[in-house]
């Protein structure tokens, strides 16, 4: 009978394995969100159809990579506009003819300058969110290491002291029950350091990862000119897909997402690209790097606004 009532302990420890032990840790969500809700000229937005703003003018003025960037920060017109004061200055040469060239090419470098300062804001944000989920993960990964040191040292106790009983108890029967028992209870404890990790609430409703997953048409939390570059396949190395389709291509790819089929994948999906919830601390350095990736695309963009200030500048 002892031996019965030890399996059953032990199939109630392997039962408890797999639970996971919430923690009263509160996450303060909002702190790496925008402090103003920015509102954008429409004037200045990027033109949908590209090659139909395109004029030969600026073909010839302009190469056609840099005239993408303009399309992004939403300066075409302005720039059409400059040649056009310039054309002016031209034939005919005055001091009010060059101060509205001079005006105009400030109003473009200010334009782009602040589409900049966009992808750094962004940036900003992602590395934000990206140290916000990492401190947690950190935070819950001591509580299971605690915890998992604790059964450790429980188990060497019971392994020594089921040693010693074997060894001062001289009934046959009684030996075996206490080191049955104590392997028993040393293979549950065992068992409860593999699973049920603790979690914390980590709230999250801006979520600047769900538009990336979701490749959506416009986004309501990245800026006109961010989102544009970073859904047109224009801006990637090869053309042919965007930035945003080829980082979600590596959340697949490389394991954060590897099945998002599946119902695990999709469980999983919905608390990175929702509101959020309970998550373990491997979860969320999922979501930490998962950040950090994304934050690396949106930093490249710089590169692109870098060559347009070039080209203008030279002017």
């Amino acid at each position: 009978m002892p031996k019965l009532y030890l399996c059953a302990l032990l199939l109630m420890l392997a039962s408890c394995a797999g639970t996971r032990s919430t923690t009263r840790l509160r996450v303060a969500a909002g702190y790496c969100d925008p402090p103003l809700s920015y509102r954008y000229d429409p004037a200045l937005l990027p033109k949908a159809n590209f090659e139909a703003a395109l004029t030969p003018a600026l073909l010839a003025r302009y190469p056609r990579r840099n005239l993408l960037a303009a399309n992004a920060a939403g300066i075409l017109p302005q720039l059409q506009e400059l040649l056009t004061l310039e054309q002016t200055a031209r034939r005919q040469p005055s001091t009010a003819a060059d101060l509205a060239v001079v005006r105009q090419r400030q109003r473009i470098m200010a334009q782009v300058i602040l589409v900049s300062t966009a992808v750094a804001s962004v940036a900003a944000e992602l590395d934000c969110e990206g140290e916000r989920a990492d401190q947690v993960a950190g935070y819950l990964s001591e509580q299971d290491d605690r915890r998992t040191q604790r059964f450790n040292v429980l188990s060497i106790g019971i392994g020594a002291i089921s040693g010693i009983g074997t060894t001062v108890l001289e009934n046959k029967s009684a030996q075996y029950a206490f080191g049955i028992g104590g392997g028993l209870l040393a293979a549950g404890l065992g068992l409860l350091t593999l699973g049920g990790e603790h979690t914390a609430e980590f709230k999250h409703p801006r979520n600047l990862l769900a538009d990336v997953w979701g490749e959506k048409p416009a986004s309501d939390v990245f800026s006109p000119s961010v989102w544009y570059m970073l859904t047109e396949p224009a801006f990637s190395n090869s053309g042919q897909t965007s930035l945003a389709h080829n980082t979600r291509q590596r959340w697949e790819h490389y394991g954060q997402l590897a099945r998002p089929e599946s119902k695990k994948g999709r469980q999983f999906a919905a608390l990175l690209f929702g509101q959020g919830g309970q998550y373990s601390a491997e979860e969320l350095t999922v979501r930490a790097n998962m950040l950090n990736e994304l934050q690396s695309a949106v930093r490249l963009l710089n590169q692109e606004l870098q060559g347009l200030l070039l080209v203008l500048n030279k002017e």
